[in-house]
């Protein structure tokens, strides 16, 4: 007989060890609270030294402002090929661009109009350490080639491409090169170097910018212009001043004869290599690479042309500067930083209304007051270990403070509930045994959730996102810091609390006394009671569990179909508030000027471009035919015309026969040529050439083009990879072979490639987390697997309304998801452990007496994350606008599972108890005058 009992089953031998484990945990809390109670003060002190420790990481405090550093992954193309345009050339530009709109901006006076807005520009005046700075000195500047027969500008300098793609080098062109009459050394001397210019897009370069001419011009005279000339007049580079008109009438002849819009575009210039990022950024991190006074410039810029739109007439004006979406973005995140302190006044009196009773001892300002330091002290904690381990700060950390409100306020109305539902044999115990019991079951509950909510928040931390990554990890650190605090700092703060009760000190003037004793109360509140009876006449009737189970499964079925329509897109725009100068300056582009794309660039690194020209030209001829290529801008086919043009040689034919002196010395005199000086800007040589000199080895090169407008991430991803595949399969061997397209948008295109893919992988494996959590902690398999159904039916539900409410898949969501799926645990968690504490009665008698215990607890908690992020849904930022609907989705959906849901099924087929055990535990007597600690044999139940 004793032989039989010593053999186990499977199933028995997980229940021991099940027990057992659960058992030494609740051990652990229980003298964890008998210490803390015994010595509060201590606690208090000694928590209080460890923050002003921890806060001496803030030295350390980074904000990390670098747009690179944040939203780009660090193994991505992008990220290398922006930092190899930056150590290769140094230089990029800035765009100031300014739309007029009338019912025709064909006429007289919009000319007019559009000479009093250059002028205004021009004459913008900013002062940086004691210098001035106009446009001209800022500006973006080109090689005028434009110094002979005025004839080229009614003839375009576009390579003529046959239908193959290929450049028809029979059609007649207009590449030949009339300085080569003269001798190059007589050429070079005249022209020494090229003069420069300010690169802009304005119509009124038509008219060489005069004054005079511009007042005289007629309509007549506009409309020819516009039409017939194609190149600029004053620095003689290509120009279609067509496209510069939105909402255009043609003629029979296809002419523009009236326009809708006009826009005008100065390019500025950024010396990227020698600014630093996190000086000139904003706390968004959503600020490029720009100098200080350029910046100041910028903000006269938006001055005064906020002025000029408030005193034009008959012409409506919208601008943006370089720095107008950084502004505007960061303005709208940082603005609604004053409802955090709205919300945590919200919370303090949402603690008061919960916790306090109607008398003078039980108004707990003390503990509503510890319940938010314990998230100021996690938040401040975290922030200094992170930065100690030199984690840098993000713009999204910013709504951490919300999360960690949430969540730490959880804790605090369990422990609450797990002291007011104390069993009776404890009413005569000492207070550190009493909080020491209450710990017991509180601990274990918290733990389980807090755990839980740190391993999706680690799964989270291994995005390849930079930001996502570092707020992960912060976020994960506040949740251990309050599982920390909570069960410490305030545990000794709440047992001073119940000492100041028990001797009738008054809850607001703790020094006061009350000479009456005043009865405490001892029932449940009116909140308890609807929740009695709300579950007692509805919820745990046949026909309540019914309509229970079947809404489940209708909503899921719901959310199982939207989810298969939820798009995965993101659109920067989606951060500009919709009654900003920026916004309207984005509505109206976007409708006179919808088919406009995005520039990019053909990234080529050090090679032998004699031996591999012809394969350079093939791949821009491959691009060229992609349907979504226009405005190619290639020095390649520019250089090719213009040698077979004045020097009958065919770089593509003949191209064995070149050598590299003859290569060097015809590019040589190519870009110093009014055909190809324009495209100077495009390479870097391993030396500076004088005209006349055979040009230096080519250490990097760049081409342009522009990239069509596309409607959704299924017709951009795709067209971003082509470009990169044609560029990178062209058949290079010489050099370090370094080829790739470069576009500022793919920076938000290579996010949108892989968040679906993060927001899938991550999702997956935090539910796999908190499986093995929950086995671990809880032990109880089928309540795992109940509490991992919970968690899984709330992130369905979640994902399928976020299809319904118009909410797309993107970073900002994805974040939220990461705390989401951590969070619905909670609420599912702390019914399914206190399910499991319950040893007596039916399985529906004990759902019931878990959900009037403990449920109280959970939807105050759910109400307490729910208050901490409403005042989201004021917010104008698209960040925070997000995280309100998922947490809300998940606050409601994760409160039903758990609180409705699961107490049905529980009641239905839950799980027994744990498995009574005889075991030791600890109570405070009094031994020779000293409290002391003892142990006693007693039994489970």
């Amino acid at each position: 007989m004793s032989k039989n009992k010593s053999v186990r089953s499977p199933q028995q031998l997980w229940e021991s060890i099940s027990s057992k484990s659960v058992h030494l945990v609740e051990g652990l809390f229980f003298r964890l609270g008998v210490l803390v109670a015994r010595h509060p003060w201590k606690t208090v002190i000694l928590t209080l030294s460890f923050v002003v420790l921890s806060c001496l990481g803030f030295i350390g405090f980074h904000i990390e402002k670098n747009p690179m550093n944040l939203w780009v992954p660090t193994e991505s193309d992008f990220y290398y090929d922006t930092n190899w345009y930056i150590d290769k050339f140094g230089t990029g530009f800035r765009l100031q661009k300014v739309i007029i709109t009338a019912d025709n901006v064909l006429e007289p006076e919009v000319l007019i109009a559009l000479n009093n807005v250059t002028n205004a520009v021009n004459s913008i005046k900013v002062t940086y350490e004691n210098k001035d700075y106009t446009l001209s000195d800022l500006c973006y500047k080109v090689p005028i080639v434009n110094f002979y027969s005025s004839n080229r500008n009614k003839r375009s300098l576009n390579p003529v491409i046959d239908d193959s793609g290929r450049t028809n080098t029979s059609a007649p062109s207009d590449f030949s090169d009339p300085t080569l009459w003269v001798n190059d050394e007589f050429y070079c001397d005249f022209l020494e170097s090229f003069q420069f210019s300010c690169l802009q897009n304005n119509v009124l370069d038509l008219w060489k910018n005069d004054q005079e001419k511009i007042n005289q011009a007629t309509k007549k005279d506009i409309i020819d212009k516009i039409n017939t000339i194609k190149t600029n007049p004053t620095t003689g580079h290509p120009v279609d001043y067509t496209k510069l008109f939105g909402a255009v009438k043609y003629d029979e002849h296809g002419n523009i004869v009236s326009a809708g819009s006009v826009m005008l575009t100065w390019y500025t210039q950024v010396n990227m290599s020698s600014i630093d990022i996190n000086e000139v950024g904003n706390l968004v991190g959503t600020e490029d690479w720009v100098s200080i006074p350029l910046a100041l410039w910028e903000n006269e810029f938006l001055e005064s042309m906020n002025n000029l739109s408030q005193n034009l007439l008959d012409v409506k004006l919208f601008y943006e500067a370089g720095r107008s979406f950084a502004d505007v973005s960061g303005s709208a995140m940082f603005n609604e930083l004053d409802k955090l302190f709205l919300g945590i006044m919200l919370m303090f009196l949402y603690i008061q209304f919960a916790l306090s009773r109607n008398n003078w001892l039980e108004i707990r300002l003390t503990l509503g007051s510890v319940g938010l330091l314990v998230v100021g002290l996690a938040y401040a904690t975290s922030v200094g270990w992170c930065s100690i381990f030199g984690i840098s700060f993000g713009p999204i950390h910013s709504s951490l403070p919300f999360l960690l409100m949430g969540l730490g306020i959880d804790d605090m109305f369990v422990m609450n509930a797990c002291w007011n539902n104390l069993p009776e044999a404890a009413a005569e115990k000492s207070l550190p045994v009493k909080i020491g019991l209450m710990l017991k079951h509180a601990g274990v509950s918290i733990v389980i959730t807090s755990f839980t909510d740190i391993v999706a928040l680690l799964i989270g931390a291994i995005t390849i996102l930079p930001s996502l990554k570092s707020f992960c990890i912060y976020a994960a650190t506040g949740v251990f810091f309050i599982f920390c605090y909570s069960v410490t700092f305030y545990v000794a703060v709440l047992s001073l609390d119940i000492r100041r009760i028990q001797d009738n000190r008054n809850g607001v003037l703790f020094c006061y006394k009350h000479k009456k004793e005043i009865k405490t109360s001892t029932g449940k509140t009116v909140f308890q009671n609807l929740m009695d009876k709300f579950y007692k006449h509805c919820v745990f009737t046949i026909p309540g569990k019914t309509i229970v189970i079947l809404f489940t499964f209708i909503i899921t079925g719901f959310s199982v179909q939207a989810i298969f329509l939820l798009e995965q897109r993101f659109d920067p725009k989606w951060f500009i508030p919709e009654d900003t100068y920026f916004k309207h300056f984005i509505d109206t582009h976007d409708y006179y000027y919808p088919e406009e794309g995005s520039m990019a660039m053909v990234f080529l690194g050090e090679m032998n471009y004699t031996k591999e020209f012809v394969q350079l030209y093939d791949m821009m001829q491959n691009l060229r035919k992609q349907d979504y290529v226009y405005d190619v801008s290639c020095w390649v086919e520019h250089f090719h015309q213009y040698v077979l043009q004045n020097f009958n040689k065919d770089l593509i034919k003949n191209a064995s026969s070149f050598s590299d002196d003859d290569f060097n010395r015809h590019l040589s005199r190519f870009l110093y040529s009014p055909i190809g000086g324009r495209f100077q800007a495009n390479f870097k040589f391993s030396e500076h050439f004088s005209c006349g000199d055979p040009a230096t080895q080519i250490q990097a090169s760049t081409m342009l083009f522009k990239l069509a407008r596309f409607s959704g991430p299924d017709v951009y991803l795709p067209a971003m990879n082509n470009v990169r595949s044609i560029v990178k399969s062209a058949n290079i061997t010489s050099g370090d072979g370094y080829r790739s397209v470069w576009s500022k948008v793919f920076a938000n295109w290579v996010t949108d490639e892989i968040i679906a893919v993060e927001v899938e992988r991550n999702i997956e494996l935090a539910l796999l987390c908190v499986m093995v959590c929950t086995v671990i902690l809880i032990t109880n398999l089928q309540m795992c697997l109940w509490i991992f159904v919970c968690v899984l039916l709330t992130i369905v539900n979640v994902l399928g309304c976020m299809q319904r409410w118009g909410m797309t898949v993107d970073i900002v969501c994805c974040i939220g998801l990461e705390l989401a799926t951590g969070l619905c645990v909670d609420y599912a968690a702390h019914v399914g452990h206190t399910f499991l504490t319950l040893t007596e009665g039916t399985n529906s008698e004990r759902a019931f007496k878990t959900v009037t215990s403990i449920g109280s607890a959970v939807l105050l908690g759910g109400g307490s994350t729910f208050l901490s992020l409403s005042l989201l849904s004021m917010s104008k930022a698209y960040t925070f606008q997000s995280f309100f609907k998922i947490f809300l989705l998940v606050i409601l959906f994760g409160l039903f599972n758990g609180l409705v849901f699961l107490p049905v099924t529980l009641s239905l087929i839950g799980p027994g108890a744990y498995r009574p055990n005889k075991h030791k535990t600890t109570e405070m007597v009094e031994l020779n005058g000293k409290h002391e600690v003892v142990e006693k044999q007693l039994e489970d139940g």
